[in-house]
C-alpha cells in the first residue's frame, strides 16, 4: 500500500508545471521516508534510523528525478509510425508500466530493509538474497542519479560534486549491511569515500566527452558496480580472483561500448 501510494505520488507530479517538480521530488522523497519509517518502526533501532532509510528515500528521488526522461510520445516503434494519438496513448502507456516498476521496487527495498533490521538481531536465512537485491537497486538508484547530473549540461565541478554526494550515500548502507552484527561503519564510511572520489573523477572526465547522459550514466554505474563489488568482498574478507576477472570485464565491456556509440565528429 506504501509503494502504491508513493507511486501515485510520484505520478502527480508529472502533471505539474516543470518548475515545480525539483520541491515535489523532495516533498515525496520525504514522505518515502516517514512512511518507510512507519512500516518498519517496530524493528528499526538506533543507527538503523539512517541507514535503513537511505534506499527507500534516495529510489524514490532518484526515480522521480529521471522520470522527467520519459517520452511524451512515442511517435515510432519497430519501424512503425504512429499517428499523434497513438503516440501519446504509448507514452502514457511506458510512464504506467514506469511508475507500476517503482512501486514493484519500492515493495521490494521495504522488503529488504525489514529483512536487514531482524537479521541484526538473529541470523536469518534470506538475509544474502536480500543484500543481492539491494545490490541492484542500489546499482538502479546510482544510474538515475548519474544520468540527470549529466544531462543537466553545469559545469564539470557540480558534476563532480552531485555524483560523490550520491555515490557516498547509496554506498554507504550497501556497505554497512555487509555484517550486521559488527559495527563496520568507520570501514565502511572510508570505503564509500573511495567510491564516490573515483565515481566523482569519472564523471568529471565524462562531462569532456560527448556521451549522451544515459550512456554516461551507465558507465559511472558500471564503475560502480565494480568499485562496490570489491569492496563488499573485502569486508567480508573473501577476495576472490573470479569475481574480481567479472567485475574487471564488465566495466570494461561497458567503457568500450560507451567509447563505440560515441559520436566524435560533432553535431
Amino acid at each position: 500500500m506504501v509503494s502504491l501510494l508513493l507511486a501515485m505520488c510520484l505520478w502527480f507530479t508529472t502533471l505539474t508545471q516543470v518548475d515545480y517538480r525539483f520541491g515535489l521530488y523532495l516533498a515525496v522523497s520525504g514522505l518515502a521516508y516517514i512512511l518507510s519509517a512507519w512500516v518498519l518502526f517496530d524493528d528499526l533501532k538506533g543507527f538503523e534510523w539512517i541507514t535503513l532509510m537511505v534506499l527507500p528515500t534516495m529510489f524514490t528521488l532518484g526515480s522521480g528525478l529521471f522520470s522527467n526522461f520519459l517520452p511524451t510520445v512515442v511517435p515510432r516503434m519497430f519501424g512503425r509510425a504512429f499517428q499523434l494519438e497513438g503516440s501519446m496513448l504509448l507514452a502514457s502507456l511506458f510512464r504506467v508500466i514506469y511508475f507500476v516498476l517503482y512501486a514493484v521496487g519500492m515493495y521490494g527495498i521495504l522488503l529488504i530493509e525489514n529483512i536487514f533490521s531482524v537479521a541484526s538481531i538473529r541470523t536469518i536465512q534470506l538475509f544474502r538474497a536480500a543484500r543481492s537485491v539491494n545490490f541492484i537497486l542500489t546499482l538502479i538508484s546510482s544510474l538515475f542519479f548519474y544520468t540527470v547530473a549529466l544531462s543537466f549540461k553545469i559545469p564539470f565541478w557540480w558534476v563532480m560534486m552531485i555524483v560523490f554526494v550520491a555515490s557516498f550515500i547509496l554506498c554507504f548502507p550497501n556497505l554497512w549491511s555487509v555484517d550486521l552484527k559488527n559495527s563496520l561503519a568507520k570501514e565502511a564510511v572510508r570505503y564509500s569515500l573511495a567510491i564516490g572520489w573515483l565515481t566523482a573523477l569519472a564523471a568529471t572526465a565524462l562531462t569532456f566527452w560527448p556521451v549522451k547522459p544515459f550512456m554516461g550514466g551507465l558507465m559511472i554505474t558500471a564503475l560502480l558496480y565494480g568499485l562496490l563489488g570489491i569492496m563488499e568482498q573485502r569486508l567480508s574478507n573473501r577476495v576472490y580472483m573470479e569475481s574480481l576477472t567479472e567485475y574487471g570485464v564488465t566495466v570494461a565491456i561497458i567503457i568500450i561500448i560507451g567509447f563505440l556509440t560515441t559520436s566524435w565528429v560533432g553535431g
